[in-house]
């Protein structure tokens, strides 16, 4: 059927992705026209797709899911995009829906609400799943004036090199080495870093980096 719902699935994981993929197809309303296991390749898809909309985890090796939307954003502006993620840290969805993601669940969701979320996102409709909702809406309510309006600011490509670095275990001294920058500039780019992400130890920013994919790129694929 030619009004189908075209969509590209873009999870690095095959047997997830395959899931997804029945489920999805399942649905009349539906046609997978392109699949992905990393960022780049899902960029490909959408390029040579044209899909209405994108489902896409955020921890995707060699182009993460953030640099991913921000492509998209740029180049495909009126392809939408759902993220289903298995990341499980609400200050990750939040900064998801800020950059301008028209659709968030975790895989948890429920297959119905899924289905029709996507049908929702179509439309020009936001859709957050009923699961998550309140705590994104507590991460929200909960921030100050002020972090809120850091929230907005994303990371720099040097603070996500060193967000993923600090992720790997390095310290402070190797960071400066691999970098090429001074103690100094790695501890104030770990200051930035625990203001923007709203976090209060190395752990928190681990985390991070882990939901977001920081720790499958190399530091040269980071932008």
């Amino acid at each position: 059927m030619s009004d189908k719902i075209k969509l590209v699935l873009a999870e690095d994981q095959e047997l997830v992705r395959g899931a997804i993929k029945s489920l999805i197809e399942a649905d009349e309303r539906f046609s997978v026209v392109g699949e992905a296991g990393d960022g780049i390749v899902a960029m490909e898809m959408v390029r040579a797709t044209e899909p209405d909309l994108i489902v896409m985890e955020l921890a995707l090796p060699k182009l993460n899911g953030f640099n991913t939307i921000s492509q998209l954003k740029r180049r495909h502006p009126k392809v939408k995009i759902m993220i289903l993620t298995s990341a499980l840290t609400p200050s990750v969805w939040v900064e998801a829906l800020e950059m301008g993601v028209h659709g968030i669940a975790t895989k948890s969701v429920a297959k119905s609400s899924l289905l029709d979320g996507l049908v929702k996102v179509v439309n020009g409709n936001l859709f957050v799943d009923d699961v998550i909702k309140p705590h994104v809406m507590a991460v929200i309510e909960n921030a100050s004036p002020v972090k809120k309006k850091r929230s907005m600011r994303k990371l720099s490509v040097r603070e996500k090199q060193v967000t993923k670095l600090i992720a790997e275990g390095f310290k402070t001294k190797d960071i400066a080495v691999m970098l090429d920058i001074s103690d100094r500039t790695v501890s104030k780019h770990r200051e930035n870093l625990m203001t923007k992400l709203g976090a209060t130890s190395p752990a928190e920013i681990t985390h991070y980096a882990t939901d977001t994919g920081l720790t499958k790129v190399d530091i040269v694929e980071i932008e």
